[in-house]
């Protein structure tokens, strides 16, 4: 019966230690604390970009997006900014409510198999594939009150893809002024070919 006990309670612990954050299942407006305390690598930073109160890391062993796990990943003898980053939005540092994500990923290979998972689950979006400065792709859904960008970089060394997933109608800074821009305005303006 020891035997037993024991044997449940090594398969109880190996699977909390490879559990692992679905950044797909997180939902908007949901309290994020329990995953910045879990993934003590987190650090609370200002997005130079959209201007959101945020969580990031590049400690990223731990999370997944859908079937995806996702990793730790650096170029080897790359640039200081070539490596895969973790960016959660959140509305303040007090209430923690998530407003999206951003997973940029310097591995090409978990790239790719993070878009066809998108792609497979998701089947109508908008993309302008094969341009010069890499791949595009939009998806907006409505039944789940997002949007989802993936937009790629050719790096010198590598591409860089960047994946922003946040609340449909999101303006820069969280925003309620009608006046800012929202994160669908920012990228039309960067692919007015692709989001008319």
């Amino acid at each position: 019966m020891n035997k037993l006990i024991g044997i449940i309670l090594l398969c109880c612990l190996a699977t909390s230690c490879t559990s692992q954050t679905d950044l797909e299942t997180l939902k908007f407006n949901d309290d994020v604390s329990k995953i910045v305390k879990d993934h003590s690598d987190f650090q609370k930073r200002a997005d130079p970009v959209y201007g959101f109160k945020a969580y990031s890391t590049n400690k990223l062993d731990g999370f997944k997006i859908g079937n995806i796990k996702i990793l730790t990943y650096e170029i080897p003898k790359g640039n200081l900014s070539d490596h895969s980053s973790l960016w959660i939005y959140v509305d303040d540092y007090d209430s923690n409510k998530i407003l999206g994500y951003e997973f940029s990923s310097a591995n090409e290979k978990e790239s790719e198999k993070v878009v066809a998972e998108l792609k497979s689950k998701y089947k109508n979006y908008k993309t302008n594939t094969n341009k010069i400065h890499g791949d595009f792709y939009f998806w907006d859904l409505p039944e789940s009150n997002k949007w989802i960008f993936v937009d790629q970089s050719d790096n010198i060394n590598h591409i860089q893809t960047t994946f922003t997933v946040v609340k449909r109608g999101l303006r820069v800074g969280n925003s309620t002024d009608p006046s800012v821009f929202s994160l669908y305005e920012k990228y039309k303006m960067m692919q007015p070919d692709v989001l008319k």
